[in-house]
């Protein structure tokens, strides 16, 4: 790479990064400002749901332990990882992975310059990032831990020293990364694989560990706070270098360790990242060229393949085609097809969970409710990535409009896909709650028609779904995107798609769950008995129903005028 840096394309390159990242919001309409606001306030209400837990978390754990510097050394242990795996995904995504690497490269810059620009971008994104893990766990330690007004001084400083260390790890952990991807680049079945394995360990260790607090919760004397645990805990922390340095650092001074350890710990620290951002630096500069261009030349191997020739009729054409949008980013195809597989594991383990809380208070009434909330969710998770069906074909929109085919076979064919996918999941999530909760030695906690109809609920919901989906890309398409057609900022149809989902999931499964061990009466007319659960499906199946034909017309009914208008 050329090693004069102009300041001035580097800075040229950053405004065009950040362009593509969050485009012009000069001209925003009030619909668009108020899907903005909708996305942040749903970003903002889970980002509250997980604080309020770590916050739960802390308090239980460091009064029932008494051992608030241990906690910390845990804190800042699972803080500073967490903030590593993040920080590493983003710097294959923005660093390697996007989409644009191939148009800069003929750019009238150096490789360094573009490097240099990308790296900006990626360390003041890591930082926001970083800031909003960090500042909750060491705000809510102080709090919890009754610690004095100079642990927050001393926080700040801390948190600055953490934020550099998990980059410099980031991007050269990037490195081994980008280079397996590329060798396995046109190995898509064996990557996905593995990440879905990935997500699926991710998610079964933390219902574990959320297992475990909850057996804490039912009998205090066994569970997580047991001497055994917390002696476990203790030899943990005690160990868990170099985590312990900041928390000797952030907490050490007040929980009775010298002044000379906490110098020592702030030395250790300054020279591992000093050392490693070094190191991080020389290994990026001289592969970082070389792994995109790897990349580039890969693709351009495997797009000059020899494609078959297959006669397909015009639909089958479009769903494959619609197929391949998702395929040809891998970002797309970890954010769609995974979840879609990994969905089953992730609802057997949230009903497990929810089964054994139900059983603790009401019973195994609700446990079919319970099942439909959990199924309905993933199912609205896995089919919002419809809502950017439109959005998705970027610059290249104006051809659905030159084909000659129909804008409503078009539309039909993204549905068939998409609903197909989503089918797919419910069937197997429904298969695997009904081997797991339908058994004598589960309890027979489901009945064979409690399975029944679940399946048939949630298949209607998702399919309604899907269609609603569709339909708020239709309406209001995001035609942000960079490079192959990948969308880079948030698509505000797919938050509104998510909180639909769950609002419908809620209503529904609640509903289950309250009248499965009441009655519902309107004046004498008693309209579910006591225990009668027939009557509640029925009442779910044909209002999940109305709303399926509702949402297919509503998608449908004059949608070639509605396609008509939309224009990039």
């Amino acid at each position: 790479m050329n090693d004069k840096i102009s300041w001035l394309s580097v800075r040229s390159l950053i405004r065009l990064e950040m362009r593509a990242r969050f485009g012009s919001r000069t001209d925003m309409s009030p619909k668009a400002k108020a899907g903005k606001a909708l996305s942040i306030l749903f970003t903002l209400a889970i980002y509250a749901i997980l604080v309020t837990g770590i916050y739960f978390l802390a308090s239980m754990f460091i009064s029932r332990s008494n051992m608030p510097f241990e906690f910390l050394v845990l804190a800042m242990t699972f803080t500073v990882c967490v903030t590593t795996l993040v920080s590493t995904g983003n710097v294959i995504k923005n660093l390697y992975m996007n989409g644009d690497n191939e148009l800069l490269l003929r750019f009238p810059v150096s490789g360094k310059e573009i490097l240099l620009s990308k790296s900006i971008y990626c360390f003041v994104h890591n930082v926001v990032i970083n800031l909003l893990i960090m500042i909750p766990v060491c705000v809510i330690y102080g709090v919890v831990a009754s610690a004095p007004v100079g642990y927050y001084f001393v926080a700040l400083a801390v948190i600055v020293l953490a934020i550099p260390l998990p980059y410099a790890i980031a991007n050269i952990l990037a490195i081994p990364v980008m280079m397996v991807m590329n060798l396995v680049k046109n190995q898509f079945l064996l990557v996905l694989i593995l990440l879905i394995a990935a997500i699926c360990g991710v998610f079964i260790l933390y219902m574990t560990a959320l297992s475990g607090v909850l057996q804490y919760m039912r009998d205090e004397s066994a569970g997580m706070f047991s001497p055994e645990v917390m002696a476990m805990f203790r030899n943990m922390a005690d160990s868990a270098y170099p985590f312990r340095w900041y928390a000797l650092l952030l907490g050490g001074w007040f929980a009775g360790y010298s002044a000379a350890e906490a110098g020592l710990s702030f030395l250790y620290l300054f020279l591992i990242t000093a050392a490693l951002g070094v190191a991080a630096y020389f290994v990026t500069t001289r592969t970082y060229y070389k792994i995109i261009l790897t990349g580039v030349e890969t693709e351009k191997v495997s797009f000059q393949k020899k494609i078959p020739n297959i006669k397909r009729t015009v639909f089958g054409t479009l769903l494959h085609r619609e197929f391949f949008l998702i395929l040809r980013s891998f970002n797309y195809s970890f954010q769609y097809l995974a979840m879609a597989v990994a969905a089953p594991v992730m609802v057997y383990y949230c009903n497990d969970l929810a089964a054994t809380m139900g059983q603790n208070t009401v019973g195994a009434a609700i446990v079919p409710g319970l099942t439909l909330l959990v199924i309905i969710i993933f199912s609205s998770i896995i089919v919002s990535f419809a809502s950017t069906s439109i959005s998705r074909e970027g610059n290249a929109f104006y051809h659905t409009k030159i084909v000659p085919v129909s804008y409503t076979t078009q539309i039909l064919a993204k549905f068939v896909l998409y609903g197909a996918v989503g089918t797919a999941s419910v069937v197997l999530s429904t298969i695997v709650v009904a081997a797991a909760f339908s058994t004598e030695s589960a309890g027979n906690l489901l009945s064979s028609l409690d399975v029944g109809c679940i399946f048939i609920i949630s298949e209607m919901i998702t399919l309604a779904l899907t269609c609603l989906a569709i339909l708020s890309d239709v309406k209001a398409p995001t035609f942000n995107v960079v490079g192959d057609g990948e969308m880079v900022s948030a698509n505000k149809n797919m938050v509104l798609s998510l909180v639909v989902g769950i609002l419908v999931a809620a209503a529904f499964g609640v509903f289950t769950m309250i009248f499965s061990f009441l009655p519902l009466q309107i004046g004498t007319v008693t309209i579910i008995p006591l225990g009668e659960t027939n009557n509640i499906y029925a009442i779910l199946g044909v209002l999940s129903a109305f709303i399926l034909a509702g949402s297919v017309c509503a998608l449908f009914v004059n949608l070639d005028k509605r396609y008509q208008k939309i224009a990039p």
